[in-house]
């Protein structure tokens, strides 16, 4: 017989769950934080969204995040602040486009854009756009539907933007299909990748529970 040790009995170790921290900076002050907000408070015990800074033109914005990776590049691992950086904005009538993608590409900044704007986003998750649209008529046409409110995003829209989130994807990517069968340019007006980093809120989430479950 086994006598009893008098020592409690050692508790098994819950591995912890990581969260990812992915690091935006935006154009718009109002409308894409509060969208990106909302999609990571979703996601909040795996994902972390830094939204640092906001309201530049997109070279100003590409110009930060490349600083943002140098520093990060320089620092120790445990010192790193973010997994990822992410620059979004419009194309409106901002010059130099083509040349602060091209920026971010060399730097490794990640960049989601809208032609001609967000609200284009915003109204696939309802319906089709695939003529070229003016930025006043994609915010009059997102409003008329309720999907914004001047530039704020109400509460009754919610439902919409996440449960149609898979119809805006799929509008959003035939966009590119139709683009690149015409010969346009990529990101020609209509188009938006603003799901390509949606995307990434959910893959992230997604990883962080198959981890838990190999480790249960």
């Amino acid at each position: 017989m086994t006598r009893p040790s008098g020592r409690r009995p050692r508790r098994g170790h819950t591995p912890r769950r990581e969260r990812r921290v992915i690091r935006v900076l935006t154009e718009g002050k109002v409308t894409e934080p509060s969208y990106l907000t909302a999609w990571a408070r979703r996601y909040r015990h795996t994902i972390s969204l830094s939204l640092s800074e906001s309201g530049m033109a997109p070279e100003t914005l590409i110009n930060h995040a490349s600083r943002h990776l140098r520093r990060r590049r320089r620092s120790r691992r445990s010192e790193q602040d973010f997994d990822e950086i992410w620059c979004v904005f419009d194309v409106d009538q901002h010059p130099n486009v083509s040349t602060a993608i091209h920026n971010a590409r060399q730097s490794g900044v990640e960049v989601a854009v809208s032609n001609p704007c967000i609200e284009l986003w915003l109204v696939l998750h309802v319906q089709d756009q695939t003529a070229y649209i003016h930025r006043r008529n994609a915010q009059r046409r997102a409003n008329e539907l309720r999907l914004t409110s001047g530039k704020r995003i109400p509460d009754s829209a919610w439902s919409t933007l996440f449960d149609e989130y898979e119809a805006a994807r799929h509008r959003a990517r035939t966009l590119d299909q139709r683009h690149d069968s015409n010969g346009s340019p990529p990101r020609s007006n209509p188009s938006t990748d603003i799901w390509r980093l949606v995307d990434r809120i959910r893959a992230s989430h997604n990883q962080c529970l198959i981890r838990d479950d190999e480790l249960a």
